[in-house]
């Protein structure tokens, strides 16, 4: 009877010590997690005008960007020139624009602009055309913590979706800048 009652309590206490390891493991997830968001503005910060295609980690872990692609019309575009030049400059007049690849890691709370374009340095006609137009761009994102769980974003739905791996994707079809 009283071996039946240790193995009993060691049964108990395994199972309460199994349960309070995946709580931990749960919890170490939850403070690590990134939540990746796009936006587009048309005004910088200090008022002016300047159209920013950005991404901010909303979560409280930061979040290892793998993989951006930036689509108009379901085609990839691999950087600002060619962009502009599918949506809005058929005359391929220059235009000045800040780019980066997006690659790297964007801290939790942190904004990160991968296009910018000034009103000031640019024609003008192109750039109230991308102005309308980047409301149609959909953006995708490939994504880890820190613990590598990774994460798709698409601009066109409302949250990230947890996936095993970030699938490889194109050279060509990936934003360069």
């Amino acid at each position: 009877m009283i071996g039946a009652a240790a193995v009993l309590i060691s049964a108990v206490s395994l199972g309460l010590a199994i349960s309070a390891n995946r709580t931990q493991e749960r919890l170490l997830a939850a403070s690590t997690w990134p939540f990746l968001q796009y936006g587009t503005g048309n005004r910088t910060e200090d008022g002016k005008s300047a159209i920013t295609l950005s991404l901010y980690n909303g979560g409280i872990g930061p979040a290892r960007v793998h993989s951006i692609q930036v689509l108009l019309e379901n085609k990839p575009q691999y950087d600002a020139g060619r962009l502009l030049l599918a949506c809005c400059n058929p005359g391929n007049k220059a235009v000045s624009t800040v780019t980066s690849a997006g690659s790297g890691v964007l801290a939790a709370d942190t904004k990160e602009s991968f296009l910018l374009m000034t009103e000031k340095d640019n024609d003008a006609e192109v750039w109230a055309e991308f102005n309308r137009r980047r409301f149609d761009l959909r953006v995708m994102v490939c994504y880890f913590s820190v613990l590598k769980d990774c994460w798709t974003f698409d601009s066109t739905q409302p949250e990230p979706t947890p996936i095993e791996v970030c699938p490889v994707v194109a050279d060509a079809d990936s934003w360069h800048g």
